[in-house]
């Protein structure tokens, strides 16, 4: 089918006006066949399977966010667009510079045409909607990416800030915008280097682009486990990907005679993205070597699909609609995502997944037709009013943005009830940021943080985040008791010998050194956040347990271990304003004790035969924190959470009393069990 009459036969029922005589569907195709005459004056001769292989870039993407199984490492689309992106951009340049009419002023507007009005009115819909829906520190929140996006800077943002697959970031709008942030920060300087490189000729070029994408790829490979974040959002360890479509385009690698060879290797790359997209998930790190294969996947597709079976698929009308289609629907997928779970206050699933998907393929074809289009034909928009335009948008966009930052998200919003129980959101130590040990962050073991009464610390807590807001409630403990207590904290890193990243690995090493050779610490509690679905097997965390708890042991120290935190299924504050936002009873919002204790099985069974060792003791926090059947997530008007599985400064307060008998006695500190 061709591409026209597919587009007639879609278009045709949502635009049956007629103008002059001439049917609607008529003036769609006009403009559909204009954009193709535009990308050839433009660049080079127009292949259909990029834009069919754009559709095999976004379609990963949205399934992937929306909880689809089978797509969990659908988040590798974004490298198959920086590879495709790398090749068109870098052939357009390289041809014009050929012909000798290259303009920096001409690639900017055109960057302009095609990014702006689409983003500025994704920006101005999650701006409004939030407005209507957000609890005032999540329009806050919303209000400082806003203000990134406009500025291209959302990455380091979102660097700043957290790792991409923690929960807490599903309810961020603008999320996916990082990736835009790094096209650009990219094609900031991309540009104008390629016309100052282009004058030593085609070899020099290709070498020192080539050149630069290895420093990149090493980068990537040697930041990604001191700093996953840093690796995954920046554009100096993503470049790579977008310099090997540059290199492709610039024909670093001559093109295949063989009909079968390229047959081969296309087939070759599908199969690879589609490795990716089954096989990858939040687990794997990302991106480093693992990168590799979504991306070399792309560059062999675009390399040799050309004129094969796997280009001519690419190029069926409907892949290719939907490749048109793509920055459209990955800029609108994501905040229509975000702001239906946000309403409905729970995951997606069943039907409310099919309304959404389809609702983001309908904004996006509107969003194309009639916002993405009209900008990228001169005809109707011209460059004057491009380049005015442009900046009156972004200047308006960073008002609003620092307008919901000014007023704190705009509280008068709300009722003050609901103010309360969102404020909770923040009840978590005051010493969090001073104390607690980042991926991006050292802090000297020997200047961890002392609480309670001004002597050597005689107790110490060993853990990932969760030891956080414990440490600082039983610093107060001990302070009653003329006592202090030392924080040891390493966010996701568990105090389990062998096990975690790099970093957290040789973190564990040098913490048990310090603290068995530590002469006046005698006791050291162990926490780590088990109940994840991840590491509550006991295969995961066993030998390096043991060999904790063992070595800690021996040194003399009593050891209690902190059995897990039970993990509720909701954001608690947030949840439990929002209900109380909507009128919705807030009493039954707990987790099921049967489930935690399910899940759990087998590190409590682990925790249970450690604790029966000679100097190990216990404390088991869900004994306070679950009655009969349900885990409470809020106690007498208080949340016991700051998130959905980190205790807030009261739910410390609320499990404190368990831990009495170890900060108080020093006789019987060795027989306690």
């Amino acid at each position: 089918m061709r591409a026209a009459t597919w587009q007639r036969r879609i278009m045709t029922p949502l635009c049956c006006s007629t103008k002059r005589g001439r049917p609607a569907y008529r003036r769609f195709k006009t403009a559909y066949i204009t954009r193709f005459r535009d990308r050839q004056r433009h660049s080079m001769h127009y292949r259909s399977e990029i834009d069919g292989l754009r559709a095999v870039a976004v379609l990963p993407v949205l399934l992937f966010h929306a909880g689809l199984p089978f797509f969990a490492g659908g988040y590798v689309g974004v490298d198959v667009f920086f590879v495709i992106s790398g090749y068109l951009i870098t052939g357009i340049i390289a041809s014009e510079m050929g012909e000798g009419r290259f303009s920096v002023i001409a690639f900017y507007e055109r960057r302009i045409r095609r990014i702006i009005p689409c983003l500025t009115a994704v920006i101005g819909f999650c701006l409004a909607a939030a407005a209507i829906l957000f609890l005032p520190e999540d329009f806050m929140s919303l209000s400082k990416s806003a203000i990134a996006t406009v500025l291209f800077s959302s990455n380091i943002l979102f660097w700043r800030q957290s790792w991409y697959f923690n929960a807490q970031m599903d309810l961020i709008p603008l999320l996916h915008t990082w990736s835009l942030a790094v096209e650009e920060q990219f094609y900031i300087l991309f540009p104008p280097a390629l016309a100052l490189l282009h004058r030593f000729g085609r070899s020099r070029l290709i070498a020192i682009i080539a050149a630069m994408a290895a420093v990149s790829f090493l980068l990537n490979i040697w930041s990604l486990p001191r700093s996953p974040s840093f690796a995954f959002y920046m554009a100096p360890t993503r470049a790579w990907e977008l310099l090997l479509g540059s290199l492709l385009a610039l024909g670093f690698v001559p093109p295949l005679k063989s009909r079968i060879l390229r047959e081969g290797l296309a087939l070759l790359g599908i199969a690879l993205i589609a490795f990716a997209v089954c096989l990858f998930s939040a687990r794997t790190p990302f991106p480093g070597y693992h990168a590799l294969v979504p991306v070399l996947g792309a560059a062999l597709v675009v390399y040799a699909s050309h004129d094969t079976t796997c280009g001519r698929i690419l190029s069926l009308s409907p892949v290719v609609f939907i490749g048109l289609i793509s920055y459209s629907l990955y800029l609108w997928h994501w905040p229509i995502m975000v702001f239906a779970r946000y309403y409905l206050i729970d995951e997606l699933s069943g039907w409310n997944v099919v309304s959404v998907l389809l609702l983001s393929f309908c904004v996006a074809i509107l969003s194309w037709r009639y916002i993405e289009m009209p900008f990228r034909r001169k005809g109707i928009v011209n460059r004057r009013f491009v380049f005015s335009a442009a900046p009156v948008a972004m200047v308006f966009l960073i008002a609003a943005g620092l307008a919901g930052v000014v007023s704190k998200g705009w509280v008068s919003r709300v009722p003050a009830e609901v103010a309360y129980l969102e404020s909770f959101k923040n009840d978590s130590s005051p010493r969090r940021m001073d104390c607690h040990r980042l991926e991006n962050s050292a802090l000297p073991l020997p200047r961890s943080c002392v609480f309670g009464t001004s002597v050597p610390p005689e107790f110490a807590i060993w853990g990932d985040s969760h030891a956080v807001e414990l440490a600082f409630v039983l610093g107060q403990l001990a302070e009653q008791h003329q006592r202090s207590l030392m924080q040891v904290s390493y966010s996701s890193c568990p105090p389990v010998m062998g096990n975690g990243s790099a970093g957290c690995r040789k973190h564990n090493e040098a913490t048990l050194r310090f603290l068995t050779d530590h002469p006046t610490i005698k006791t050291v509690f162990l926490i780590a956040f088990y109940d994840n679905d991840k590491d509550n097997r006991s295969f995961t965390y066993a030998d390096g347990l043991r060999a904790s708890v063992s070595r800690l042991a021996e040194s003399g120290k009593q050891v209690v271990l902190i059995y897990p935190i039970p993990r509720a299924t909701i954001d608690v504050p947030s949840a439990l304003a929002r209900y109380a936002w909507n009128g919705m009873g807030i009493d039954a919002l707990g987790s099921k004790k049967s489930a935690y204790l399910r899940r759990n099985t087998e590190i409590l069974n682990l925790l249970d035969t450690l604790a029966g060792q000679r100097n190990v003791a216990r404390v088991v926090p869900h004994e306070s924190l679950c009655r009969e059947e349900t885990c409470s997530v809020m106690l007498e008007g208080k949340p016991l959470y700051f998130d959905n599985h980190h205790l807030s400064l009261s739910g410390a307060r609320h499990i404190a009393p368990l831990f009495e008998r170890y900060l108080a006695i020093d006789e019987q500190r060795a027989g306690l069990r």
